[in-house]
C-alpha cells in the first residue's frame, strides 16, 4: 500500500496537477482501501491548522503587504542607495542589504522579489549592470527571506516539529547574515566583470545630490520596525503572533498620521494576504494527513534507517540530507516540501543527535535554494516576470551565484552554534 500512495504521489506531481490534488488523492485511496472512517482526514487536516503560532502567518504576511502596498519598500531602498553610493558596484551590494532589511518584513522570497524586483533591476541596470545579471542577483539575495525573522517558513517548521516558534524564528538571525556576508564577498569580486561604466545621467545626478539625512528620515519609522519586533519577541514582551499584530496596528498608525492612509490600500493588503494564506494553510492541512498515512506505513523509520545504512557519520548523513532536500526544492514548492519532509528528517535528526531547530533552519535554506532551480524554480520564473528578461537568460547569469548560497548552506549545516547560539540565550 505504501509503494501505491508513493508512485500515485509521484505520478501525480510529474504530472503536472496541483500539489494538494497530488497530496489529497493518495492519502484519499488509502482512506478507502484501509477502511478507515472519512472522519480522520477531516479531523488530521483540522488538528493541524488549530495551533496558535500558525497565527502569526498571516499577520507577518499582511504587515509585509502593507509596507509595500504603502510605497515604504521604496523609502527603504532609497536609503540604501543613499547611504553606499560611494563603493563601485553599489546597487549590487546595495540590493543584498535591501533584502535584509525587507526579510524583516516579508519573511518570504518571493514577497522580496515581488515587492523590490523592478525597483532593483532598474537602479542596476542604471548603474552599468546588464538586466539579465540585475535580475539574477535580485532572486539569489532574496534567499535570505525565509531565513530571517519573521521567517514564515520556520514558524510553520516551528508548528510541523512541535517546538519553539521563538526558538525557530530567531536561529534563523545568525544564518541570515551569514549568507549577507558570503554574498557580499562573492558580488564585490564579481562587480569587477559585470560592471560596465555606462551610468545614466539620471544616475549619476543622484549619486551627487541626494541627501543621507532626508533619504533615513523617510525610512526611519520602517527601520525601527524590524530590531522593535525581534526585541519584543526576545524579552518576552510578545509572542510571534502578538508581535505581527502590533506591528501590522503600528504601521497602520504611522500611515495615517503621515497622512497616506488608505482603506482601499488596506482592503487590497488583506485579499492579498487571504490569498496567500489560504494557499498555504490548505497545503498544510492535506500534507499533515498525506505524512500521517506515511507515518502509519512506517515511511519515517525506512527512511532513518536507509539514511544510518548508507553511512554511519553524521557529517555524510547531513550532506546526504542536503542532496535529498535539494533535489525535493527543485520539484515542490517550499510549504509543501517542508510539511511532507519534516516528519520524515526529524528521526534521522534525532539518530545523529542534530537539534530539531539546527534541522529547521538547513531545511528551510535547502528548499529556498531550490526555489531558485527548473523546472519548477518560483524564484526564477518569478524574477523573470519582474524584470521582462527569459529565463534562460537569468539562469544562465544565476549559475556562478550558487557558488556563494551554497557556501552559506555547508557553513550553516556544519557549525550548529551558528544557528542555535541565539535559541539557547532565550
Amino acid at each position: 500500500m505504501l509503494a501505491i500512495v508513493l508512485i500515485l504521489f509521484l505520478v501525480l506531481l510529474l504530472g503536472g496537477f496541483p500539489i494538494v490534488v497530488a497530496m489529497g488523492v493518495p492519502s484519499l485511496l488509502y482512506v478507502i482501501v484501509e477502511g478507515l472512517p472519512p472522519s480522520t482526514m477531516a479531523y488530521s487536516i483540522f488538528q493541524s491548522l488549530n495551533s496558535f503560532p500558525l497565527v502569526a502567518s498571516p499577520l507577518f504576511i499582511l504587515m509585509g503587504c502593507l509596507i509595500n502596498n504603502f510605497g515604504e519598500t521604496s523609502n527603504l531602498f532609497h536609503f540604501c542607495r543613499v547611504l553606499m553610493r560611494n563603493a563601485k558596484g553599489y546597487t549590487a551590494k546595495v540590493n543584498i542589504i535591501v533584502s535584509l532589511i525587507f526579510a524583516g518584513m516579508s519573511g518570504a522570497a518571493v514577497a522580496d522579489i515581488g515587492g523590490l524586483g523592478q525597483v532593483e533591476i532598474k537602479a542596476m541596470e542604471e548603474e552599468g549592470f546588464s538586466r539579465e545579471y540585475a535580475a539574477a542577483l535580485t532572486a539569489a539575495t532574496s534567499m535570505v527571506g525565509p531565513i530571517f525573522p519573521p521567517s514564515i517558513p520556520l514558524l510553520i517548521f516551528a508548528v510541523l516539529a512541535q517546538t519553539s516558534s521563538l526558538s525557530c524564528l530567531m536561529a534563523g538571525m545568525l544564518p541570515a547574515f551569514a549568507i549577507v556576508i558570503v554574498m557580499y564577498l562573492f558580488i564585490s569580486f564579481q562587480c569587477r566583470s559585470k560592471l560596465k561604466p555606462r551610468a545614466s545621467e539620471q544616475e549619476q545626478r543622484f549619486a551627487a545630490k541626494e541627501s543621507l539625512w532626508q533619504a533615513t528620515k523617510q525610512a526611519l519609522h520602517i527601520l525601527f520596525l524590524i530590531p522593535a519586533i525581534i526585541v519584543s519577541m526576545l524579552t518576552g514582551l510578545f509572542s510571534p503572533s502578538e508581535a505581527g499584530a502590533a506591528a501590522v496596528l503600528y504601521i497602520l498608525i504611522v500611515e495615517a498620521i503621515k497622512g497616506k492612509f488608505s482603506f482601499k490600500i488596506l482592503k487590497d493588503s488583506i485579499i492579498e494576504t487571504y490569498k496567500t494564506i489560504c494557499n498555504i494553510f490548505i497545503i498544510i492541512g492535506v500534507a499533515a494527513f498525506f505524512t500521517k498515512v506515511l507515518t502509519l506505513e512506517h515511511f519515517p523509520e525506512m527512511v532513518s534507517g536507509a539514511f544510518l545504512n548508507l553511512a554511519d557519520h553524521p557529517v555524510l548523513i547531513l550532506l546526504l540530507i542536503n542532496i535529498l532536500v535539494l533535489l525535493v526544492g527543485m520539484f515542490m514548492e517550499t510549504i509543501s516540501a517542508l510539511t511532507i519532509l519534516t516528519p520524515i528528517l526529524l528521526p534521522v535528526a534525532a539518530a545523529i543527535q542534530v537539534d530539531p531547530i539546527h534541522l529547521g533552519v538547513i531545511l528551510v535554506l535547502n528548499l529556498t535554494i531550490g526555489m531558485l532551480t527548473p523546472p519548477f524554480g518560483v524564484g526564477l520564473y518569478t524574477v523573470a516576470t519582474v524584470g521582462n528578461v527569459p529565463a534562460h537568460k537569468v539562469l544562465r547569469e544565476l549559475l556562478p551565484l550558487y557558488v556563494p548560497l551554497v557556501v552559506a548552506l555547508l557553513i550553516v549545516t556544519y557549525v550548529p552554534p551558528l544557528t542555535l547560539l541565539l535559541p539557547s540565550l532565550l
